[in-house]
């Protein structure tokens, strides 16, 4: 290589390290790890920007923006109803349900109901049997060796069974509750 083609391949270097510094310059603009506010409540973390409007450090805050949706404005002085309440009766009479599919539903809806408060009610009577009016059976787990019982872990149980019992007897009401929305 000539010393003059050396000089151009340097001069070229030169340059491409000059864009890519200028290039870094530019980024380093913004500092990620921090916030700023503005006199105008915009927050931004752009240096130039912060200057420019003399906008304040803000410490230790965690920032989350937000954006409203766009709402299209309506047009002045149309009178009568809008596209938007045409609109809206359109969908409204498309999510209308003819009659008789309707009954179909509330009857399937009614099905269902009494289906599981026929569960719920067999689920109570198998619980009050269990708890046998507040003296369930001691489990083994329960009894010590000696043949005394373990007081505290018998009364967490049968707390429990207590609270599952109102638990079930409040579902079956909630399950009645709901079939009377329902005729027969």
């Amino acid at each position: 290589m000539t010393p003059f083609v050396r000089l151009t391949v340097r001069y070229a270097a030169f340059a491409v390290f000059a864009a890519v510094a200028g290039a870094s310059a530019a980024v380093a603009q913004t500092d990620p790890q921090r916030v700023y506010r503005c006199p105008d409540n915009s927050y931004t973390n752009d240096l130039s920007e912060v200057k420019e409007k003399n906008c304040k450090l803000i410490d230790n805050a965690n920032v989350s923006i937000l954006s409203s949706p766009m709402v299209a404005p309506r047009a002045a002085g149309s009178g009568g109803r809008s596209e938007d309440q045409k609109a809206g009766s359109n969908v409204n009479q498309a999510a209308r349900v003819a009659p008789s599919t309707q009954k179909e539903r509330d009857a399937e809806a009614r099905r269902i109901l009494e289906q599981e408060l026929q569960q719920q009610q067999a689920r109570l009577e198998q619980q009050l049997k269990a708890y046998n009016n507040g003296q369930p059976d001691y489990l083994p787990s329960e009894r010590l060796v000696g043949g005394g019982v373990k007081g505290g872990e018998y009364a967490q149980r049968v707390g429990a069974m207590k609270d599952q019992i109102a638990m079930t007897q409040a579902n079956i009401a909630a399950l009645q509750r709901e079939l009377q929305k329902y005729p027969q």
